[in-house]
């Protein structure tokens, strides 16, 4: 096990190191006021974010896009559970999700100001209203998706309808789902910063923005390494999740592999 872990995270992991590695070589000696050598932007990262930054500015920005993410999942998967179940409903309401989906979550950050102010709830409503799409569209496909013989079975044996959710509907669309939520991840990462960019006091968008306006680069090339060694690791976290989520459907999956192989 902790082989194939060293192996994977080897492969994964080569390609990153031996691109920092000619950055840092070719940066070196460079006399560039908009890139300044690699060493002078990690030794800025250190000082800003290890940990002097931690809790004023790195810390608000990762709750705003948990807790924008938690809404946008709690919802977006109830919301697409009663539009998939109500054919009628759905109908109805695949005009307006459409329009509203077609809004970039990134707009609405003026009218959340005049709505909100410019607290943190502004910046947690843009990224739950940002990330729900991917999640409410993902459990639609996948609850829809379901084998018609599969509900009929339900019907047929009486199933309370808390038992179909839970025990049925939820696991046969949850493959849909994830696959939803992982976009949804990587849409919050940017809206982070797109929410922290305008009338705001603290966060990395700040930050970062703060530091452009000053030609403060190296502080500037640091928020930006900050936010993609977030990116990453939020990543890296929702892909165990999902694996352990998921381990029935992979354990399908390399049982359908097998028996095609033999």
């Amino acid at each position: 096990m902790i082989r194939r872990t060293a192996r994977a995270a080897a492969v994964e992991l080569w390609l990153p190191i031996v691109a920092v590695a000619v950055v840092w070589v070719a940066t070196t000696r460079r006399e560039s006021f908009y890139f300044p050598p690699l060493q002078q932007v990690a030794h800025t990262f250190q000082q800003m974010w290890l940990f002097d930054r931690i809790g004023s500015d790195a810390v608000p920005s990762v709750r705003n896009f948990l807790a924008g993410l938690v809404i946008a999942t709690v919802i977006g998967i109830g919301a697409g559970l009663v539009l998939a179940l109500r054919e009628g409903l759905y109908d109805a309401a695949h005009p307006v999700f459409e329009f509203m989906r077609s809004v970039p979550g990134i707009v609405l950050v003026p009218v959340g100001l005049v709505l909100m102010g410019v607290g943190d709830e502004m910046k947690i409503a843009v990224i739950a209203y940002g990330t729900i799409w991917p999640i409410l569209l993902g459990t639609i496909d996948g609850v829809r998706s379901l084998d018609p013989l599969v509900r009929d079975m339900m019907r047929s044996y009486h199933i309370p309808v808390h038992h179909r959710l839970l025990r049925v509907v939820l696991p046969g669309a949850s493959p849909q789902i994830l696959a939803g939520a992982r976009i949804s991840v990587a849409l919050g990462v940017v809206l982070i910063i797109a929410s922290e960019y305008v009338a705001s006091t603290h966060g990395i968008g700040y930050v970062q923005l703060q530091a452009e306006r000053t030609f403060a680069i190296p502080e500037m090339w640091s928020a930006l390494l900050l936010l993609g060694i977030l990116g990453y690791t939020s990543n890296v976290v929702f892909r165990v999740i999902e694996r352990y989520l998921l381990r029935w459907y992979y354990g399908l999956r390399k049982a359908g592999q097998g028996g095609s192989a033999s």
